[in-house]
């Protein structure tokens, strides 16, 4: 663990953590409509809330695009363009969500991290974002709500890492430097308690 704590990790988590703290619904749904996403609908600052607020397609599925490569481009640069230590690009995932979902910008009031947390899993794993996706889609289809697939799909994803530690086939970038699949497995569980956090509402209107 002594690796852990370094300079270099040091500001890899500060510009993460920056670079997932940028608020495109918040920005977004304010330009188009003058609204503040944090107290309209259900104040989430993510793409289901941003379109609800602004009843614009074009507004969600941008809010989604760009939040996905929030994710995958700052892990990708980490991973393939620059190399970092696998555990530090890790490090630096977890501080994208964190970002995400507690921006400083917005008073630590942010997005729930799925699309985020998405386009991070793209790189560091595909397979947990095609577990997730179809977990989702099923869930959806017999509950249609989309909070309640939200969680349970999220749920699902220490499943699927998990089945990566017993199928070798399932092990993705295992090439990449310093890669360990211990901090594989332990970093992709703190991401998804991470994305958990701000689905508690689920369980709070569920239980009222």
């Amino acid at each position: 663990m002594a690796e852990l704590f370094t300079i270099n990790n040091f500001v890899i988590f500060v510009l993460c953590y920056l670079i997932g703290s940028f608020p495109t619904a918040y920005i977004l749904v304010k330009l188009r409509s003058n609204k503040d996403l944090t107290k309209e609908g259900s104040g989430n600052v993510g793409t289901l809330n941003s379109f609800t607020v602004s009843k614009s397609k074009a507004i969600g599925i941008t809010v989604l695009l760009i939040d996905i490569l929030k994710g995958a481009l700052p892990v990708y640069f980490m991973m393939f363009i620059m190399p970092h230590p696998y555990q530090s690009v890790l490090l630096g995932a977890c501080a994208l969500i964190l970002g995400h979902n507690y921006p400083v910008w917005l008073r630590f009031k942010g997005g729930r991290g799925l699309a985020t947390g998405a386009g991070i899993f793209l790189v560091v794993n595909y397979y947990i974002f095609i577990g997730w996706c179809v977990v989702w889609l099923l869930v959806f289809i017999l509950k249609r709500k989309v909070l309640i697939a939200n969680t349970a799909a999220t749920f699902s994803l220490p499943v699927y890492v998990l089945l990566i530690n017993f199928f070798s086939f399932m092990l993705v970038n295992s090439q990449a430097a310093g890669f360990s699949l211990n901090y594989f497995n332990v970093y992709s569980i703190i991401i998804t308690a991470i994305i958990l956090s701000r689905h508690t509402e689920v369980f709070k209107k569920e239980n009222k």
